[in-house]
């Protein structure tokens, strides 16, 4: 059976990689906005295109591959932070911290 606290972590730290994924895009979306005439009086909006659409598409398969191991993995990696959260919160409740 799965720990609910373990379900959460997992959950609340997957919508927190989305949503830096979004930001990033968003970012790079306003940035490549409000510099395309520069780009363009340049002749370097195709290569500033691709380049940011490359950072953004890498970054985001990054973090896909990392939700995809913290899933599989979940309960190893949760399991210990809510092992020494479990045993610091009975020490300060029995004043030892």
């Amino acid at each position: 059976m799965q720990d609910a606290r373990v379900a959460a972590m997992f959950g609340r730290d997957r919508a927190a990689a989305i949503f830096a994924v979004g930001m990033v895009w968003l970012v790079y979306a306003f940035t490549f906005w409000t510099m395309r005439q520069a780009c363009d009086a340049c002749g370097v909006t195709f290569l500033v295109l691709g380049v940011g659409a490359c950072v953004v598409l890498l970054n985001t398969a990054a973090i896909a591959a990392m939700i995809r191991h913290y899933r599989e993995d979940r309960d190893a990696i949760y399991g210990m932070d809510l092992y020494y959260l479990d045993r610091l919160r009975a020490m300060r409740r029995s004043g030892e911290a």
